[in-house]
C-alpha cells in the first residue's frame, strides 16, 4: 500500500503475523486539501492477508496506536477505539480495514 496524510488524521498499519508483529503509522502533513496543501511524502509498505489498517481524525486519541485490538473483527476494533480513545471535546471518525487477499 502506498499512503500519504493531509491534516488532523492518523493512519496505522498491523501486520497479521503473529512470528513478526509489525505495526507503521503514517506521518500526517499539516495543511488542507484544497486550500495549503504542503509537499507531499508517500510511504510503502508492503500487506499481507489478515493485516488490519486504522484511519482516525484528530477527535481520537493517538494512544489508540499502542493499544491495538487486533483480535477482533474491524468493525468491534472501531467501536472499541472510539469507546477507549474518542476525545469528548471533538468529533471524531474511525474507520478499520482488514485485508482479505485478492479473490
Amino acid at each position: 500500500i502506498t499512503w500519504t496524510a493531509v491534516g488532523n488524521v492518523q493512519g496505522a498499519w498491523f501486520s497479521a503475523n503473529r512470528v513478526r508483529p509489525g505495526r507503521e503509522v503514517v506521518n500526517a502533513r499539516s495543511g488542507v486539501v484544497g486550500y495549503q496543501l504542503p509537499p507531499l511524502r508517500a510511504a510503502t509498505i508492503p500487506i499481507a492477508t489478515g493485516d488490519t489498517l486504522v484511519f482516525a481524525t484528530d477527535g481520537i486519541s493517538e494512544a489508540f496506536i499502542n493499544n491495538m485490538p487486533t483480535d477482533c473483527g474491524p468493525q468491534e476494533a472501531a467501536d472499541g477505539i472510539l469507546r477507549r480513545f474518542g476525545k469528548d471535546s471533538d468529533d471524531a471518525l474511525v474507520l478499520v480495514v482488514r485485508w482479505l487477499g485478492l479473490s
